[in-house]
């Protein structure tokens, strides 16, 4: 990990905690145990510290997705992947994941349009794989869209709730979306068995 890196990580932190516009720079200098010229050294300001954050998972998903995704088999086991992929980078990355998601909102228009374009290169992704399962079961009604942002939703929600050092370890959720789509997807009923209310790895805030 690059000086860098670990500073987004730790920044990152206090985004997640404090939330994005709660968190001067002066916050941030204290945090890292900086001034503020020696954090000024590393980053511009603060909005580029919120765009290096997110930009580094995007740029790491994206990268991973062109990689590999091509030498994977199946549209299931592509969509298994990006389940797999999405859930492994929030239990090592908790708090970039939260500030990327909760803080969209606060990038600035440039920021935001070029966010924008890379999410949807993500999406597209997303769909290709589900495109790929629709084509090969014709049965399926549900549109490519609509099953790609339901996925999508489920994934992106794990920062309210899902608690990676909870029993249910990221491998096991990771089984059980796939399972939970796939079988939607497919209209299939499932008898999947899992723990029981009181010992799941969620963090109960409702």
């Amino acid at each position: 990990m690059t000086k860098k890196e670990e500073l987004l990580r730790k920044i990152s932190s206090l985004f997640a905690e404090k939330g994005y516009d709660k968190t001067s720079i002066r916050d941030i200098a204290a945090h890292l145990g900086m001034t503020n010229a020696g954090l000024y050294y590393h980053f511009k300001n603060k909005q580029q510290m919120l765009v290096d954050i997110m930009n580094q998972g995007m740029d790491n998903a994206l990268t991973r997705m062109e990689r590999e995704l091509p030498l994977i088999g199946t549209a299931e086991e592509r969509i298994a992947w990006i389940i797999r992929s999405q859930i492994d980078f929030y239990a090592k990355n908790k708090s970039q994941t939260k500030a990327s998601i909760h803080e969209r909102a606060a990038l600035e228009p440039k920021y935001a349009r070029i966010m924008d374009r890379k999410e949807k290169k993500y999406v597209e992704f997303v769909k290709q794989a589900v495109s790929g399962i629709i084509r090969e079961h014709p049965s399926i009604t549900i549109s490519q869209e609509v099953a790609a942002y339901s996925l999508l939703g489920m994934l992106n929600w794990l920062v309210h709730w899902y608690d990676p050092e909870g029993t249910v370890p990221p491998d096991e959720l990771a089984s059980s979306i796939f399972a939970i789509f796939l079988n939607g997807l497919k209209g299939e009923a499932t008898s999947h068995r899992g723990t029981s209310s009181g010992e799941t790895g969620i963090r109960r805030k409702f």
